[in-house]
């Protein structure tokens, strides 16, 4: 690892329920601070408008955080979609997509059809800088979000080389309500893992990295993990999209005409709505 990582401390960021509620992985509590740059809810109104098509991945055993990229297409984390104790794929029928979740209210929810992550993904391999750089998956979900109220963020088309990004997240404490962050920076930079400055705690694994232009938001990477530094501090790790999600894409598109390629598909056949998905949803 580069600059003074700390391998043994790389850290994955979805939040694991328990007994008693949502149990973070050894990570420290968010601290809402004041100032340019610092984590922060995200306001009501306009503000929370603009980030409605993020919201809170549900497995009912773990959350992370997820963006609509498309009426039908979640992106997430890849590790978000395998149980945090057994590292086994939850079924598709597990999972629940809450857009814009705020308060507890939810401007769309939706199940979830097929999962798809890269095949040579693997949950287990533990603080692996070549597996954080694999750690993308795309959900389809059972039914599309056709709402006016809530507009996919795109994927950027040019790939992301400099410049600061906004972090929109849910996480252990803020369960119920999106935090954002703005002018994070580049600190490093390794294969498709950039370390970043941006404050992290468990639950935002999956959350997007923004570029903000003009007040045009386009997704650029996704949330992973967090890291220590060897001279102190936190940072964040996220994995570009570059081909990676051309290829889960490409892969979305083969599973609805029947083939898969190489892509690792967990599939739930003729699932639709859920009209009972209330009864489903986890209040940590």
């Amino acid at each position: 690892m580069k600059r003074g990582f700390v391998w043994g401390v790389v850290c994955a960021l979805s939040v694991v329920f328990g007994v008693n509620g949502a149990q973070a992985q050894g990570l420290p509590q968010v601290q809402m601070t004041e100032g340019h740059g610092a984590l922060r809810a995200v306001n009501g109104g306009t503000e929370a408008q603009l980030w409605r098509a993020v919201g809170r991945l549900d497995t009912g055993a773990s959350f992370c955080s997820a963006t609509l990229i498309r009426d039908d297409l979640v992106l997430t984390a890849a590790h978000c979609v395998f149980h945090p104790e057994t590292s086994r794929p939850f079924e598709a029928s597990d999972l629940t997509f809450l857009a814009g979740l705020r308060n507890g209210h939810a401007e769309a929810i939706r199940a979830v059809r097929r999962i798809m992550v890269l095949p040579e993904y693997r949950p287990e391999s533990g603080p692996d800088f070549d597996m954080i750089g694999r750690d993308i998956a795309l959900l389809q979900l059972a039914l599309p979000i056709s709402m006016t109220s809530i507009v996919p963020i795109s994927v950027a088309r040019t790939p992301w080389r400099e410049g600061r990004v906004t972090v929109v997240s849910y996480g252990r404490e803020r369960e119920e309500f999106a935090s954002i962050e703005e002018g994070c920076e580049i600190l490093d930079r390794q294969g498709t893992v950039r370390s970043l400055s941006c404050e992290v705690v468990s639950g935002a694994s999956g959350s997007p990295v923004l570029r903000v232009n003009q007040g045009r938001a386009e997704v650029v990477a996704v949330m992973s993990a967090s890291a220590e530094m060897r001279t102190g501090g936190d940072i964040s790790l996220a994995v570009t999209l570059d081909r990676h999600l051309t290829t889960l894409m490409a892969q979305a598109q083969g599973a609805a005409t029947g083939n898969l390629g190489g892509v690792r598909s967990f599939i739930t056949p003729g699932e639709g709505a859920r009209d009972d998905i209330g009864a489903r949803f986890i209040r940590p």
